[in-house]
């Protein structure tokens, strides 16, 4: 064997045996340095080992915090969706209230109309309907001469009067006459008598012209000597 293939047999031995690269490596001074190398490789290894095992935990919790926090996106998102449905349902609700409110309100103002119309055509008919009933009793009394109208001043209006030479009528057209009504037609024709006395004649009729009167409102007429009139008949007596 020449020294080339010497050689070359040497180095295969050390890079394929162990022990005759260790029983060389004795020889010469290395084989504490190759013993350090191999137990650094252990380490080495075994560190290497452990950080793929960590990693390897690491990137289970990394999966499982972001299968937690995907679950929690979704149970957020669905919240989000309830909540916001809820408040277009009380939305919708309150919409639809105020529809239904306006739509009420229409018609409750509608109403209101039609009865304050129906009030006015009521309180001319009815005023209409007092003065013919008042000028044909008191022509049945001999008071023909006195004619039956309305009378508006500046701060006071009449709804019965009439007047002659030295009589005049004046009073009241009420739907319901209650004391207190009496009592507040009283005042208005001692009004006209202060303010107006020109209106006025020496023998003064007091009147109230209703559709219902109460029992207490004919007693209060009767002694404040009113004469209280309806369709049908006299309740108190005419003073003159």
């Amino acid at each position: 064997m020449n020294r080339e293939e010497l050689k070359k047999t040497l180095l295969d031995m050390l890079d394929k045996d162990t022990e005759f690269r260790h029983a060389v490596a004795d020889i010469i001074g290395y084989k504490e340095i190759l013993d350090r190398i191999a137990s650094v490789e252990e380490r080495t290894a075994a560190v290497e080992e452990r950080m793929a095992e960590n990693q390897a935990r690491n990137e289970e919790r990394f999966l499982r915090v972001e299968e937690e926090i995907r679950n929690l996106r979704e149970d957020m998102n669905r919240e989000f969706a309830r909540v916001w449905k809820s408040i277009e349902d009380m939305r919708r609700d309150m919409l639809e209230g105020f529809r239904r409110h306006d739509e009420e309100f229409r018609l409750i103002r509608r109403e209101i109309r039609e009865i304050r119309a129906y009030m006015e055509r009521s309180s001319l008919t009815l005023e209409e309907e007092a003065r013919e009933v008042v000028q044909y009793r008191l022509r049945e009394r001999g008071l023909a001469t006195v004619s039956i109208s309305r009378l508006e001043l500046p701060d006071l209006e009449v709804d019965i009067y009439g007047v002659d030479t030295d009589t005049c009528i004046v009073g009241e057209v009420k739907t319901r006459a209650s004391p207190s009504t009496i009592e507040e037609v009283d005042k208005d024709i001692e009004a006209l008598c202060s303010r107006y006395p020109q209106y006025v004649r020496k023998r003064v009729i007091k009147v109230v012209y209703a559709m219902q009167v109460a029992q207490e409102a004919i007693r209060e007429a009767e002694r404040r000597g009113i004469w209280v009139v309806t369709a049908s008949r006299d309740l108190t007596p005419l003073v003159v």
